[in-house]
């Protein structure tokens, strides 16, 4: 092996490029290194085992080309280098954050043991649980236009919990230890107490028991 082709195998080693051209069916990229360009690579993920992990690179992502042997036909892309058309989502250096192209933000602060996910406008969240969700909290509050849970049984264990918008129950309520409205209840057929109902009930009268109610 001449020197030129040692030097080259070196050089080619480890290099710094920007990704060109994403294969998202055969999970495959191009990057381009100076005025060089690899052919289709694999890009390295977080796991690829039992455990998989699914986050494609971008066109315009920085990445490493790590080539053993120096053969750039063999390479594979690593990830996660900030870039000037790509920066970091935060400075914190107690969160980890992770930001989406339409905006969309989970983080956790772990010195605020605080977990933040905002999502944009017409954004929807479906969790699917078949056997049951259980919430435990101090206090809950609920403010959406619309949410989503399908499950066998849900449980929010919470000494107090707030729905900033209209409740909506169309299997019934049952249990606690009783309610407080601030505001009209209407009932569609009938309201019960102890076992008296409120549209059909009667009192007596100087003997008599009045009609039912009008």
């Amino acid at each position: 092996m001449s020197t030129t082709d040692l030097n080259r195998l070196l050089l080619n080693l480890i290099r710094k490029g920007t990704v060109i051209a994403v294969d998202h069916d055969a999970e495959l990229c191009r990057v381009e290194c100076g005025e060089l360009q690899t052919n289709w690579i694999h890009w390295l993920s977080l796991a690829a085992g039992e455990t998989r992990d699914w986050n494609p690179p971008t066109v315009g992502e920085q990445v490493l080309v790590l080539a053993p042997g120096g053969e750039m036909a063999d390479g594979v892309a690593l990830r996660g280098i900030s870039s000037q058309d790509n920066p970091a989502p935060s400075h914190k250096p107690s969160a980890h954050t992770r930001v989406y192209p339409d905006g969309a933000l989970v983080e956790y602060d772990h010195e605020a043991h605080a977990l933040v996910a905002k999502l944009p406008a017409g954004a929807t969240v479906f969790l699917e649980a078949p056997g049951s969700v259980t919430v435990k909290t101090d206090t809950a509050t609920v403010e959406a236009n619309q949410v989503t849970v399908k499950a066998d049984s849900i449980t929010l264990d919470a000494p107090t919990t707030t729905c900033t918008g209209a409740l909506s129950v169309k299997g019934g309520i049952s249990g606690g230890a009783g309610a407080k409205v601030a505001g009209s209840v209407e009932a569609d057929v009938d309201v019960k107490a102890g076992g008296i109902s409120l549209s059909k009930h009667t009192h007596q009268e100087t003997g008599s028991k009045t009609g039912a109610p009008q």
